[in-house]
């Protein structure tokens, strides 16, 4: 360990241990979160100056808690009905005067004379106390993220106007020092503006297998503004009525001493592909906001998190600031060479090792007291990417420390009404991280999402790939929209600027792009490119589109290679035969790098139960009705009516509801599986794939792996087996076997254990071959069969991967040279039996299952529910396994877990049920 400590290491130390202990602001940063109180302007008709004084009285405001729209406020105080529910958003007025003529919606305003509730600016006021104390430190008001423009009243002074808070992805913060009252009561008010440009939504999907309307509308307007495109509608998400207009992130009071630090990078290098060492610099800003000189302590420390781990460094050094000064400071190893980090803990995306993290801790002190102390977590990580050429097609790969990353991952869209607690944020990442994923994207049409996401994503070592707020559909890649879209290109710039300085120390993130399936002007597109991306950040790759447009010869493409997007969308996002994702990955440059497919998936009936009516509709095919064409059963680009046929004729007409869901989750298993399998047998080919989309908006039938309720549907359990660290596969085109290895590690002398049964479920065949598979590569099993392992006709095949007597995977498919899988109706009924043991493990509750089938024939499709006495689920429920089967005499463990904490005596219920498997119910003690 070496030290450099020139000035102050008393008083640093003290500071480093204790850090807060002499701001006499303990409890700052204070959010603003409760008890804030909301009025339409058009009922609140008094001024700012008034509103924002502690005298007000806000007689009939809503209340509200922020973050918030301002249509969400208004659904939890009753004022309209949940727009999630049934056709409850067609009784919703929409931000459109027109819409709201064409369908008849002003009637539904709860405003006198019907007038559009959206239309005119929302107060939000907030009163607040400041603690005593604080009347010597310089206080900071901060606004993570308004939609759209904003006035903003402190205790009766303006303090900020609507030309300079415009764009849903900006950051402000201001002075309110002199303005703020220490020990006094506070009050904020904010008159929030709609869109500039609230957009025309497409034709409502009003009938089950009609069509959906344009994605952004028929005009792509709402891409004038800077803000989530998809809330005028999609092809999954219907039009938000308001637009999002609200505080939609964090508000908070931050205090300071006279001297402030801002716009701290930390930037670690690898000299690979040695990774024995890693160096840091860290940069900053330290700004002198008093008239006098300041002379300070500057301090520093890194650390990792995880325990048991050593110090990295402890620096300080001595600055001098004059008036108003700003600073610009740096800390490299070239000048402490204890910023040379020795044996580093490295950081790794999901599967090729732990999310090690690191902090810093950087403050300043004047005179004895800190004046600002900041920390930051960031991870030991170098990511990069290159474009090459395969058959004259353009490629993108992605690495990580050195590794070329097999990106397996799924879009995320934000909830309908932004809906993101922290904790559901972690439950859904979660999701994602034991789907066995390792890339979540950020796509362009909707939202930036607040700090909390990234945070987790570096927590569980999931990917971020970040398109910035451009659209394809409004951007005239497809006829619509222009490419002058969005208008305000200073409001575009400062906050793509506020975002990068934002995330760029968060090593989940990995690579930003221009847009989806687009890119903005030139006079946004290159300042973004070369100024802001290549400056304020320069530590990972951009690339221009996620597919589809290249921007013009002297634009520049991608940061830093200038090559190609080498990555695609297009789909299908319809269901296709399962075998045709072979023929599509052999065939064609699109999936090189798949950046976009997908399917209709539907939930299971306990989610449709919440949102759907369950009576079937005599003009829509049994059971439906046409409530489902408004939640994206609907034709287009979904073609809902391919996968709905597929449902029956590969599984049967549907006797009811519940044997319907039951078939779409083996349309959905078989589906998923084959995406990634299709992709992991080709890997030397492929670069990585993702999903359009992982998670819905809102309750719907169509691109998901877990619902809006967070249960997940039988393809998230065959997604997560196919991207398992070691899988074992059936190319169910050809027949042939095969192990991947998606780790850094070599595996070899395994056995593949393969077992073919005929359609009465009569063994075939059984025998083991020999599996060596090199670290992040595919390999065929030699099975010693021409025409590799399919049965006959129909049939089954097991596969089992084992190392020795430990299991590695498993994998089971039922099989049909037509696609008629009406055999899988005379399976005999199964014997499974299930035992549980219950413990506690890092404070959360686990249960861990044993499931024996001890009949003669498969237990099939098995799912399993966990919830309490009462029978009522328990959401989100983490299953290490789910919709599985046994073959007879077979037994498998498995766990489940939840995120909330669950005392240790709870009673339980154990659910389960199967194709061939009664349904059971048990208590668990």
């Amino acid at each position: 360990m070496r030290w450099r400590v020139p000035l102050g290491f008393t008083t640093a130390l003290l500071w480093l241990c204790l850090p807060t202990a002499s701001t006499g602001a303990e409890d700052y940063p204070l959010f603003l979160r409760e008890s804030w109180r909301i009025q339409t302007s058009i009922l609140a008709k008094e001024s700012g100056d008034k509103i924002s004084r502690p005298d007000f009285r806000a007689d009939g405001w809503y209340t509200a808690a922020v973050p918030t729209t301002v249509l969400n406020a208004l659904v939890r105080n009753a004022v309209y009905p949940d727009p999630c529910v049934g056709m409850n958003n067609m009784r919703i007025p929409d931000a459109s005067d027109e819409f709201n003529r064409e369908y008849g919606l002003a009637k539904f305003s709860h405003l006198p004379g019907g007038r559009n509730p959206w239309a005119d600016p929302w107060w939000f006021r907030k009163a607040f106390t400041l603690q005593e104390g604080l009347q010597e430190k310089r206080l900071w008001l901060t606004f993570e993220g308004i939609n759209y423009r904003a006035e903003i009243w402190l205790n009766g002074r303006k303090i900020a106007g609507s030309h300079e808070v415009v764009g849903m992805f900006g950051r402000w913060t201001f002075d309110i020092t002199g303005i703020a009252v220490a020990g006094g009561e506070n009050v904020v008010a904010v008159e929030i503006f709609p869109l500039d440009f609230p957009g025309l939504p497409a034709e409502p999907q009003l009938k089950a297998f009609g069509p959906f309307g344009l994605n952004g509308g028929p005009t792509g307007d709402i891409g004038k503004n800077v803000t989530m495109h998809c809330s005028v509608g999609w092809d999954w998400i219907p039009a938000v009525r308001d637009r999002n207009m609200g505080i939609w992130q964090d508000v908070k009071i931050s205090a300071t001493g006279p001297v402030d630090i801002r716009d701290v990078q930390v930037v670690t290098d690898l000299p690979l592909p040695d990774i024995s060492a890693a160096d840091i610099r860290i940069k900053a800003d330290l700004i002198n906001f008093s008239d006098a000189v300041q002379e300070g302590v500057l301090s520093l420390r890194l650390r990792p998190r995880a325990l048991g781990q050593k110090e990295a460094a402890f620096i300080t050094k001595t600055v001098r600031l004059g008036s108003r000064e700003t600073l610009g400071i740096a800390f490299s190893s070239e000048d402490y060479p204890e910023l040379r980090v020795r044996n580093p803990v490295l950081w790794w995306p999901n599967g090729l090792g732990r999310p090690d993290l690191y902090e810093a801790e950087i403050g300043f002190e004047v005179g004895g007291h800190i004046s600002k102390a900041e920390r930051i977590s960031f991870g030991i990580r170098e990511v990069s990417s290159r474009a090459d050429k395969v058959n004259n097609w353009d490629r993108r790969l992605f690495f990580v420390n050195g590794i070329k990353v097999p990106v397996r991952g799924a879009a995320w869209v934000p909830d309908m009404m932004l809906n993101h607690s922290p904790e559901r944020l972690r439950s859904e990442l979660r999701l994602w991280k034991e789907a066995n994923l390792n890339l979540v994207r950020i796509w362009g049409g909707g939202t930036t999402p607040r700090a909390e996401f990234f945070d987790l994503c570096d927590e569980m070592g999931l990917l971020v790939w970040h398109d910035f707020w451009i659209t394809g559909d409004c951007q005239g890649t497809w006829d619509k929209g222009s490419q002058d879209y969005p208008y305000d290109t200073r409001a575009f710039l400062s906050s793509a600027a506020a975002v990068v300085k934002k995330l760029r120390n968060h090593p989940s993130l990995l690579v930003w792009t221009a847009g989806n399936e687009g890119y903005p002007r030139e006079e946004i597109y290159r300042p973004l490119r070369d100024d802001i991306l290549a400056g304020l950040d320069g530590t990972r790759p951009f690339i221009p589109s996620s597919g589809y447009r290249t921007p013009p010869e002297g634009w520049g493409l991608s940061w830093p290679d200038n090559k190609a997007a080498g990555t695609y969308s297009g789909g299908p996002y319809y269901w296709v035969e399962p075998k045709e994702y072979y023929r599509l990955v052999d065939g064609g440059k699109d999936w090189l790098f798949k950046n976009e497919v997908g399917l209709p998936s539907v939930p299971v009936l306990e989610s449709l139960k919440e949102f759907l009516p369950l009576e079937p509709d005599p003009e829509v095919k049994f059971p439906l009705n046409n409530v489902w064409g408004y939640h994206d059963a609907c034709e287009d680009n979904g073609k809902y009516s391919l996968y709905d046929s597929a449902i029956r004729r590969r599984y049967g007409e549907p006797r009811d509801l519940a044997d319907y869901a039951l078939k779409a989750q083996l349309v959905n298993a078989e589906s998923y599986r084959a995406v990634f399998e299709a992709v992991n047998q080709a890997a030397e080919r492929t670069a990585g794939v993702i999903l359009w989309k992982g998670n819905p908006a809102w309750p719907s039938v169509s691109w998901q792996i877990y619902d809006w309720y967070l249960r997940p549907n039988a393809g998230y359990y065959f997604a997560k087996r196919a991207c398992e660290p070691l899988h074992i596969q059936l190319n169910i085109v050809d027949g042939n076997v095969w192990a991947i290895n998606s780790t850094r590690q070599d595996r070899m002398n395994l056995e593949a254990q393969i077992r073919l049964y005929d359609r009465a479920f009569r063994k075939i065949r059984e025998f083991a071959a020999a599996a060596s598979v090199p670290a992040l590569s595919s390999r065929e099993v030699q099975v010693g069969k021409p025409g590799g392992v399919l049965p006959e006709g129909n049939g089954f095949v097991s596969l089992h991967l084992r190392d020795k007597e430990k299991l590695l995977s498993d994998n089971f498919y039922w099989l049909s040279r037509d696609g008629d899988f009406s055999f899988l109706a005379s399976l005999a009924q199964a014997d499974l039996k299930v035992s549980a043991r219950r413990e506690v493990r890092d404070g959360h509750l686990v249960v861990r299952l044993r499931l024996k089938n001890n009949g003669s024939g498969p237990a099939f499709f098995v799912a399993l529910r966990m919830g309490n006495k009462e029978g009522s689920e328990f959401l989100p429920s983490f299953w290490s396994d789910n919709y599985l089967s046994l073959l007879p005499g077979e037994s498998r463990d498995i766990t489940w877990s939840a995120d909330d904490e669950r005392s240790p005596g709870e009673v339980l219920q154990l659910k389960w049920e199967g194709w061939n498997v009664s349904r059971q119910v048990v208590n668990i003690d």
